[in-house]
């Protein structure tokens, strides 16, 4: 099969797999307590026992403060139902990944955090997973930069000073943010933990982040990364007189906050390709990661990709601060058995765009034949 002919099939695939995923979907009011939908658990088992294990996982970038069009969104990728007060995950095993700047432009600050809290709760029950990264947004909102924040924010809170109480180390924002935050995250496509996977197989991994990580950066690592961004953020929100950066801040957390730190970044999205992509390259390799997603600079007609797909720039403006486009990233992972070859196995990967009003937009699809001995 020639490779033009091999992504189309590939491409028409996984088109059915999502349509259908879309279709036999619960779409009650309430709460799932158990796996009963999505991947991992429908696999189809050969007669040697071997399973065929399936992931989604969903990403969006920015949804400053618009929680309707963050529903939107959410509910496109079939990742929750319901309305008002009864929003519910239908995401089963799937995993969703925020990559910041959930904050400003819009009103809706204390519902998207709510929100997010709850469907944190309700995928974990249903093993799934929600991943929530910290913007630039979040930060300058911790650091007292309230440049971008509305008055309808404002007054949702009941004013300037209980708003910044909630976004304290003492309040339920902050805390929020400590406990469940950090700056960048790698996330397997596929657990690493699942019974069916087959003995000496390693699921590809994704890097998320809001802004982008530097090669130098991606070689210190993701934990060094987060422990830098949480310090950051704790004397940030423990300063109860924020003016920008604290005056203990370190050297580590003034980089980290600067124009190349992860928060900021932008050289994926502006520097040529003889640059950005040797880039990308050396960060991949140091994080073992076959793509890099991130937001921050948006591109309102839709996802931009590099590098032969390995960068992903998803911001595309869901707010209606900014009428562009309400997005989600789907990368459907697929790991099949060979029947009657016990040691091959089959991996199949496409990254979709969803667009509201539009159809899918497959970004690329890909096929690797694996053996393990």
């Amino acid at each position: 099969m020639s490779s033009a002919l091999r992504f189309v099939v590939h491409g028409l695939l996984a088109t059915l797999v999502y349509t259908a995923y879309r279709f036999y979907t619960p779409s009650t009011g309430t709460t799932l307590d158990h796996a009963s939908s999505g991947s991992l658990g429908a696999g189809v088992a050969l007669s040697d026992g071997r399973q065929s294990i399936h992931r989604r996982t969903v990403a969006v970038a920015d949804l400053h403060g618009d929680l309707q069009h963050a529903l939107n969104v959410l509910s496109m990728a079939s990742l929750i139902s319901g309305s008002g007060d009864s929003i519910a995950w239908t995401g089963g095993h799937d995993v969703l990944v925020s990559t910041g700047d959930i904050v400003d432009r819009g009103d809706d600050t204390i519902a998207l955090y709510r929100l997010f809290q709850t469907l944190r709760a309700q995928a974990t029950r249903a093993g799934g997973k929600v991943v929530n990264l910290l913007g630039n947004h979040e930060f300058m909102n911790a650091l007292g930069d309230w440049r971008y924040v509305t008055q309808g924010d404002v007054k949702s809170f009941g004013g300037v000073q209980p708003r910044r109480d909630a976004m304290s180390d003492r309040g339920w924002i902050g805390k929020d943010w400590l406990d469940h935050y950090n700056v960048t995250a790698v996330v397997p496509l596929l657990p690493p933990d699942h019974p069916a996977l087959p003995k000496g197989y390693t699921p590809p991994s994704a890097s998320f982040v809001h802004g982008g990580i530097t090669p130098t950066y991606a070689a210190r690592g993701v934990d060094t990364i987060n422990t830098i961004g949480k310090s950051l953020l704790h004397k940030a929100l423990s300063n109860p007189s924020p003016s920008w950066l604290p005056p203990d801040v370190s050297d580590e957390e003034r980089e980290l906050w600067s124009e190349n730190g992860p928060l900021w970044y932008r050289g994926y999205a502006t520097n040529p390709p003889n640059q950005a992509c040797p880039d990308a390259n050396a960060a991949r390799a140091s994080l073992g990661v076959a793509h890099l997603v991130m937001g921050h600079t948006p591109h309102f007609d839709g996802f931009v990709t590099r590098c032969n797909s390995s960068l992903l720039l998803i911001d595309t403006g869901i707010s209606r601060a900014y009428g562009g486009e309400q997005s989600a990233l789907i990368i459907d992972t697929h790991l099949q058995p060979t029947p009657n070859l016990p040691n091959q196995w089959s991996e199949l990967q496409t990254l979709t765009a969803l667009y509201k009003g539009r159809l899918p937009k497959i970004l690329v699809s890909s096929q690797r034949h694996i053996h393990l001995q």
